[in-house]
């Protein structure tokens, strides 16, 4: 389990608010596919394969990590901008865990708590009036 912020912790899981599972979470402008199966399938290995199912790549390291954690925030990102509602839902949560989370993987909990903090940001400076 990880957790990010502090007490009480929102589970963006299947066990818990399965809108924030990476399983559960389904980008429109990809068909569809979840944010899990895409993450997985741009994976690439070192014999060269990519494109595998989640269950064949899920706890592989790839070659290209730092490609796939980024593409794992974009594809959060998207998420919520096709959900804009669902940023409301995070908004008033002091932290948030995943149950299935492992110290060093890309993590719902963690894109979830990074995108709260980016909207909180951006609504201060604008209360501040600045804006970019």
């Amino acid at each position: 389990m990880v957790k990010f912020g502090k007490a009480p912790f929102y589970e963006c899981s299947s066990k818990g608010d399965k809108r924030f599972s990476a399983f559960w979470a389904r980008l429109k402008c990809l068909g569809g596919k979840s944010i899990e199966e895409v993450y997985q399938a741009s994976k690439v290995f070192e014999n060269g394969l990519t494109g595998l199912s989640w269950k064949d790549a899920k706890g592989k390291k790839p070659v290209n990590v730092e490609e796939v954690r980024k593409l794992y925030a974009d594809l959060w990102d998207e998420y919520f901008k096709e959900n804009p509602e669902f940023v409301n839902v995070i908004l008033d949560k002091t932290g948030f865990s995943d149950i299935y989370g492992q110290v060093g993987h890309a993590c719902q909990a963690e894109e979830v708590w990074r995108i709260q903090n980016q909207y909180l940001e951006d609504k201060q400076l604008q209360e501040l009036g600045m804006t970019f």
